[in-house]
């Protein structure tokens, strides 16, 4: 195992999530002139004179977010309330009018955050047309928001929501039932906000950057049917176990406000790709051609790993000039990698003999059998490197290194946010006596990177306070002879 390529894929991720970090995005698109009460953000500008600024948050993001827009608007801010996840606070920050608010332990909806959401929704209610106000979201804001449409109580949501995640739904059946039910979700806090503008500034955390998905859209227009959500809850047979409380609310008649896109304006400041674009900079400073291969990785954990193994093999193939370009573009076509595109293999014919660096993002999945301690990018790392060492033997002149790791640090219920797989990791665990099937099937991919190699392949960053999924790097390096 080479200590200098692991340190590079270390460097090279903590780029990329160095550029996500709320305070590096918030100073990159917010920009406030005292003299002229000119904000600007992004590209966009707005005339703060004779107005109060009101700013709310939500999201494991959103303290550092609003502690930079306190550094920026100072005592132009009327007030703040910002609902954060249990055990976060950072007491030492607080400077101007913002309230911070503990909540949602564990990422779960609970009475505190209710309280807090309440909050939210007194200060938006009573805004008037002098008023400014900026929304901060983030990954973990639904948990955080949490505010059902009455008489629906907080345990009947959060059951029904539970009832049909162990039914199968998926995370748009999800949202969708979640928003209809909800006093804030699905476009209602920027209805119900009766500010002159409301500006969001968004930090993605879903493929794609959905913007009616990040903390269930509670400033994106809900365009989904009134009755999907009842159709949904009918799909699972979950109808006769629903509350009549929950009952009462869905079979209302339902009118949707016209949404006030006119003073809405929502922002995505912060993304996967904005991520990966940061490793791929670093990773030319370290020596490596990088490719940009894909945001918006999803899918089985067990299928994706087998897929990048035969990513590998097609490009060590090209590298050795076993096949031409025209072929491996045939084959990247041809692997099931959500958002892979050939396009740039063209381009390809000059770097042969540079080490070349993969880089691609999103969020897969993982069909958990067993007991053991883990996350999908250990389980991804291990899972890799299993299918690596199958076809070893045909990548000879190619030292083959990966990294999986989640942008917030944690992967799973962990303290690691990954782990690194290379292509002898297999042949090197049996000096150690460790069976990786075992450790593979019980689904305890954390402990084995515990024992390996003293724990030295685990990528710990700790809580980063920010959130853009998970990044996979690939180095393809040439043997040193």
């Amino acid at each position: 195992m080479a200590k200098a390529i692991v340190n590079d894929l270390i460097q090279i991720f903590k780029s990329g999530v160095t550029a996500v970090l709320p305070e590096n995005i918030v100073k990159k698109c917010l920009n406030y002139s005292p003299i002229t009460q000119n904000l600007k953000v992004c590209e966009e500008n707005y005339d703060l004179k004779n107005k109060k600024v009101y700013v709310i948050g939500t999201g494991k993001a959103a303290q550092n977010m609003a502690v930079e827009v306190e550094k920026l608007l100072g005592r132009k801010i009327t007030e703040g309330i910002i609902s954060i996840p249990k055990g976060s606070l950072n007491k030492n920050l607080i400077k101007t009018n913002i309230s911070y608010y503990e909540g949602a332990k564990d990422n779960l909806p609970d009475k505190e955050a209710m309280i807090t959401a309440k909050k939210i929704d007194h200060l938006i209610t009573n805004l008037g047309k002098d008023d400014f106000l900026l929304i901060l979201i983030s990954g973990g804001g639904s948990a955080l928001l949490p505010l059902p449409v009455e008489p629906i109580s907080l345990s009947e949501k959060t059951t029904l929501i539970k009832q049909l995640a162990h039914s199968g739904a998926d995370i748009k059946e999800l949202n969708a039932v979640r928003k209809r039910i909800s006093a804030l979700k699905g476009g209602q806090l920027a209805l119900k906000s009766k500010a002159n503008k409301t500006i969001a500034l968004i930090l993605s955390d879903i493929v794609g950057d959905p913007l009616d998905l990040i903390a269930s859209g509670p400033t994106s227009e809900n365009t989904d049917n009134p009755e999907d959500a009842l159709n949904i809850i009918k799909k699972y047979n979950l109808y006769d176990k629903l509350s009549q409380s929950i009952i009462t609310v869905l079979e209302k008649n339902y009118q949707q406000k016209p949404f006030p896109k006119e003073i809405v304006t929502n922002f995505i400041i912060g993304s996967n790709k904005l991520s990966t674009e940061a490793a791929a900079i670093e990773a030319i400073a370290l020596n490596y051609f990088p490719i940009q291969l894909s945001n918006i990785v999803t899918g089985n954990v067990k299928e994706i790993a087998f897929e990048y193994a035969n990513l590998i093999k097609a490009f060590c193939d090209f590298l050795s000039n076993k096949i031409n370009a025209p072929t491996l573009k045939d084959i990247i076509d041809n692997l099931s990698i959500t958002g892979l595109n050939s396009h740039f293999v063209d381009s390809l014919e000059s770097i042969k003999e540079k080490d070349i660096c993969l880089i691609l993002g999103g969020e897969i999945t993982v069909e958990v059998k067993g007991n053991g301690l883990g996350g999908r990018n250990h389980q991804l790392a291990l899972e890799f490197s299993y299918y690596l060492n199958n076809i070893k033997n045909k990548l000879n002149n190619y030292e083959i290194y990966f990294l999986s790791a989640g942008t917030d640090g944690i992967d799973g219920p962990t303290d690691a946010a990954g782990a690194i797989g290379y292509i002898n990791l297999i042949s090197d665990c049996e000096l150690e006596q460790l069976d990786v099937n075992s450790y593979l099937n019980n689904n305890d991919s954390y402990n084995f990177y515990k024992k390996f190699k003293n724990g030295s392949l685990h990528i710990k960053t700790g809580h980063t306070n920010t959130n853009v999924m998970d990044i996979h790097l690939i180095l393809i390096k040439r043997h040193n002879y």
